[in-house]
């Protein structure tokens, strides 16, 4: 089901991003100084007076004839969106006054938006208005309000004047709930935008050859398996050597903070590369370290030869420790092979998860493994004496020992592989606590 649309929009610069992190909840639109920042669109649901919107952030509207490709990719999401939105939000820089492009956008959302509402943003003090109030009149918008996102005054009455302008969407907000999170990370070029459009089954990633083309994460709600999920496509990750510029360190940071944010993690390669390179596994072990689900994906698969595809099973081989407890799906965005069994995947990686566990069976196997192969620190024999299941989104055991301070990761890691041998736990993370008995 689609909520209605809150359109913010706007040349570069003028304060979008900030303004749409202070009247949602989480913070998803990278805020720096620098023009053209925001690229994909950003959304996110919005409740207020009790309606729901989708409440979107835009890349910035430029008519400089020298824009390239990824600047006439930005403007053409745009004019796409005013033809869905409920609401155009306007917004202009209350301290830099109209400028030309101010005066192209009004001529644009007079063709091709039904209602607009024109926010004058940085008014951090009546001067400021003051100075500004008729020159923003001849923009010829009857509806118009002043904030400062920065410290957000008049955030509320903007929020509840957008809420005029849509429909009563709370039945469908309670209908409507997200079974669970995917992001797709991996390093530039990997081909995160192209899987991300092919699963939404819409041009939603801008998609270019250019590295870094994907700034902030990007949310799109789809079905898999008939369930609603929320997936995103995220900035990719270099090694940190190489990571010279402030904007790519926020990027990395986003990327990072939506695998904290997701439930299952889809860690792509690029199998045409003939290996797995360091900044791919980091990315993919750190997931794990978070105790994300996790699945593998490697991309580019029709660009393999014979050589290449030798070194890459190769270098498999050597991370096998790893990649035996992970799903592994061999894709090609560019021919579309595959591309069908991720969200099969996916979807089955999350109901291992969700899969019961009869404490009485749990403890006679485990214990069972270790009567045939004993733990032991510095000669002293370490006991299990009972091993239960706790239910948790994902799977956790809580262990009684003799010698909680001794059961290290090397003694869990046992302990962890004699589970996944009895049972399917492919692409799920394990947890332990440890007591005294």
């Amino acid at each position: 089901m689609q909520y209605p649309k809150v359109l913010l929009v706007g040349r570069t610069n003028v304060g979008k991003s900030t303004l749409f992190n202070r009247l949602s909840d989480n913070k998803h639109s990278i805020v720096f100084d620098r023009e053209g920042v925001t690229r994909d669109y950003v959304q996110e649901v919005i409740t207020w007076d009790e309606k729901t919107f989708d409440l979107v952030d835009t890349g910035g509207l430029s008519f400089k004839k020298n824009n390239d490709d990824i600047g006439k990719s930005v403007q053409e999401k745009v004019l796409t969106l005013l033809g869905q939105a409920a609401l155009v939000v306007f917004i202009c820089d209350g301290k830099a006054g109209v400028v030309d492009e101010d005066r192209r956008i009004a001529r644009l959302l007079h063709k091709n938006a039904q209602h607009v509402l024109l926010v004058i943003n940085k008014v951090d003090s009546a001067q400021t208005l003051q100075d500004s109030e008729f020159e923003f009149s001849v923009l010829g918008f009857d509806t118009w309000l002043k904030v400062s996102a920065i410290h957000g005054s008049g955030v509320g009455h903007l929020l509840s004047t957008m809420a005029k302008y849509v429909g009563d969407a709370t039945a469908v907000a309670e209908e409507q709930k997200l079974a669970y999170r995917v992001v797709l990370v991996g390093k530039p070029n990997v081909g995160k935008s192209s899987l991300m459009n092919l699963l939404a089954k819409k041009d939603r990633s801008i998609v270019s050859d250019i590295a870094g083309t994907t700034r902030e994460p990007i949310t799109e709600n789809v079905y898999c398996c008939n369930e609603l999920v929320e997936l995103a496509d995220t900035a990719g990750v270099r090694r940190k050597s190489r990571v010279e510029d402030d904007l790519e360190s926020l990027m990395v940071k986003s990327t990072l903070d939506a695998v904290k944010q997701a439930d299952i993690v889809v860690a792509m390669f690029d199998a045409s590369e003939g290996k797995l390179h360091d900044q791919e596994l980091k990315l993919l072990f750190y997931a794990l370290e978070q105790r994300k689900m996790a699945i593998v994906v490697f991309n580019k698969t029709d660009l393999l030869d014979e050589y290449k595809r030798m070194l890459l099973e190769q270098h498999m081989e050597e991370y096998e420790f790893i990649l035996k407890k992970l799903p592994v799906v061999r894709v090609s965005c560019l021919t579309k092979k595959n591309i069908d069994k991720i969200f099969g995947e996916i979807q089955a990686v999350w109901q291992r998860c969700q899969q019961p566990f009869k404490t009485t069976e749990v403890d006679d196997i485990v214990k069972q493994a270790l009567e045939e192969k004993p733990l032991f620190h510095i000669g002293i024999k370490l006991r299990v004496f009972k091993i239960r299941h706790v239910k948790a989104q994902i799977p956790t055991f809580v262990l009684h020992v003799n010698f909680p301070e001794w059961f290290g990761p090397s003694q869990l890691s046992c302990i962890e592989n004699i589970l996944r041998k009895h049972y399917d736990l492919k692409g799920c993370p394990i947890q332990f606590s440890v007591k005294k008995v």
